[in-house]
């Protein structure tokens, strides 16, 4: 079957995917067509019958989750927001920019610093328009465009926001759109997911982000904030999540919200569970990854046989947590640079493997000096990145970076190559000793 799938930039896409397949292969071949390794931190949206926002559970089929012809329009989505200097890909990163800025021009990730707004505002112009304009010829261009990002602010907000891109002048496109999510990252809901719900009969709203669960009112206030070690227990009960929380004291407290249906409910658990999965675990829980429910067909099964699968979803599709992805996104990278970087096999290379073939002297000596240069590479890249003398003996908390040697870390305020604060330096014994060269 024929899936369209809508990118953060609007551009649509098609993909043919069985519709018994898993969702996961729908990403797949998304994440293919757009040479996105990173997908773990992508995810695809449809809409329910209700308005609701439901992400494709990647470890069902998708027959099982969406049965309506608009429902097979997809659309890509950033799902779980993670700092700017931990995204590995070039492409990766500029969908996360395209998604950022629609949520801060729409004004659904609120900017409330002027300032702030200002210096964002700015080097979204700077990459979408480039250097500032001087020339009176392109001006009028230039304050459409202005007016179009800051949606017809004062002239004192726009001159403010020219003021500011003029500074900017010989910034590169990448860059500007880097910058850009370190301030976007900065803000409080940033890489939140917000759900419409009653509380007391009241409409609120509950944002779900890496830190915890927020509870805004109607003018998106905060009410309520409720970090992740702090709630014991959540559970939905048709259209009600229920969260069961500690106080201050140590207390238990019960915060109950309404949404507008069964489905709503579902995605609100589901969305905090993966979240906390995501971001706050080393793993994930083996009673997250397998909590599985079972459809009509499946409870009708189950009567006959208890330990049947027929019929049996998964609630949660999180595999991994934010470390995981890194290091697994990190280890695809190096292994594709060591495939470009070896040299294409010559003809007489390719000579039939039943026969004894005697490689030339002069070829055995490439070899050599290749084996060579790649031994010198990964002794290289044992010893410590600033003094380059001793080995690497120290991992960095919170960022996990191992790239210091234990002086050179005593010394240091910031991790080399993220700029983390350090708040713990671990010792680390690695289980392969090289040799020092004489």
């Amino acid at each position: 079957m024929i899936f369209t799938v809508v990118l953060p930039n609007s551009v649509v896409i098609e993909i043919e995917v069985d519709i018994r397949a898993n969702g996961q292969e729908c990403l797949d071949q998304v994440c293919q067509h757009l040479g996105i390794l990173e997908y773990d931190y992508f995810g695809l949206q449809f809409s329910g019958s209700k308005g609701e926002k439901i992400w494709l559970n990647m470890r069902n089929r998708i027959n099982q989750q969406v049965s309506e012809m608009r429902a097979h329009r997809f659309h890509l989505r950033v799902k779980f927001y993670i700092q700017p200097h931990l995204l590995l890909q070039e492409s990766s990163r500029h969908l996360f920019y395209i998604q950022v800025k629609q949520e801060i021009l729409f004004k659904t990730l609120h900017v409330k610093d002027e300032t702030k707004l200002v210096k964002i505002l700015a080097l979204i112009a700077q990459e979408e328009f480039g250097d500032h304009v001087t020339n009176r010829l392109h001006l009028p261009g230039y304050e459409t465009f202005l007016e179009k990002i800051c949606h017809h602010s004062d002239q004192d907000f726009l001159k403010s926001v020219a003021s500011c891109h003029a500074e900017l002048r010989g910034m590169s496109s990448q860059n500007a759109e880097y910058r850009m999510l370190q301030e976007a990252s900065t803000l409080e809901d940033y890489g939140m997911e917000k759900h419409e719900v009653k509380m007391e009969k009241k409409l609120m709203s509950v944002g779900v982000g890496p830190e915890g669960v927020f509870i805004y009112d109607h003018h998106m206030e905060l009410v309520d904030r409720i970090e992740y070690p702090m709630i014991q227990r959540i559970v939905h009960d048709a259209c009600s999540c229920v969260m069961s929380v500690y106080t201050e004291e140590m207390e238990t407290r019960r915060i109950e919200v309404r949404l507008r249906s069964l489905r709503a409910a579902s995605c609100l658990y589901r969305c905090i569970t993966e979240m906390h999965s995501f971001f706050r675990c080393d793993t994930v829980n083996s009673a997250v990854s397998s909590q599985t429910y079972r459809d009509l067909k499946g409870l009708l099964a189950s009567l006959f046989n208890e330990n049947t699968t027929t019929g049996q979803n998964y609630v949660f599709d999180v595999q991994r947590t934010w470390r995981e992805a890194y290091d697994s996104t990190r280890r695809k990278l190096m292994k594709e640079a060591a495939n470009q970087s070896l040299p294409p096999p010559e003809k007489d290379e390719m000579a039939d493997s039943s026969e004894t073939h005697i490689l030339p002297k002069n070829h055995e000596c490439q070899d050599v000096q290749l084996l060579k240069a790649q031994l010198e590479k990964i002794h290289e890249s044992f010893l410590c990145s600033v003094c380059m003398d001793c080995d690497i003996s120290t991992a960095f908390c919170p960022c996990g970076h191992m790239t210091c040697c234990q002086n050179c870390a005593s010394r240091l305020d910031e991790c080399p190559l993220c700029r983390t604060n350090i708040e713990n330096v671990q010792p680390i014994f690695l289980p392969t000793t090289l040799v020092q060269k004489s």
